[in-house]
């Protein structure tokens, strides 16, 4: 099996190709890359992350899904990654609006009203993290992606 080895500055881990087209044994500087690349491997180690989660969650309501979406305003879509509880509620919301059985709830006041589920969600995936070594180390690889997108937008 191919191998890629992310590296930041002070921590080399090794991880399963995020493609196939990577060549064996070949090694990423986190701290080397631009935007673009941080970003296309986020989304590519987000998808190999949920898929683990998804995989090994027991309750489809906690299972993650991820779209594209334009925000109101933009023409530049973007990349979101929810919950099918959330989804579900978005849904709830609209059709009570749509059919006249109760005023439209905005989007921080479903969160609020999902807190609960979200704290469960969170606990899933730390404990994921502790059971599965292969999550924690795309989790690892995730914190050190988002670390380097954050260093390049600021």
């Amino acid at each position: 099996m191919k191998h890629l080895i992310l590296a930041s500055l002070f921590t080399l881990v090794s991880y399963p190709a995020f493609s196939q087209d990577e060549e064996e044994g070949e090694v990423i500087v986190i701290a080397e890359l631009n935007r673009a690349e941080v970003s296309q491997f986020i989304e590519e180690a987000e998808e190999q992350f949920y898929a683990i989660f998804n995989a090994n969650v027991d309750d489809d309501d906690f299972k993650i899904s991820c779209s594209r979406q334009t925000p109101t305003g933009s023409n530049i879509s973007q990349r979101v990654c929810e919950p099918e509880f959330m989804n579900k509620a978005r849904a709830d919301n609209a059709n009570a609006f749509t059919f006249n059985r109760g005023t439209e709830l905005s989007e921080n006041e479903i969160r609020t009203s999902l807190q609960p589920q979200f704290d469960l969600l969170q606990e899933k995936m730390q404990q994921m993290t502790t059971e599965n070594p292969e999550f924690a180390q795309i989790a690892n690889i995730l914190t050190q992606l988002r670390a380097r997108l954050n260093q390049l937008t600021n």
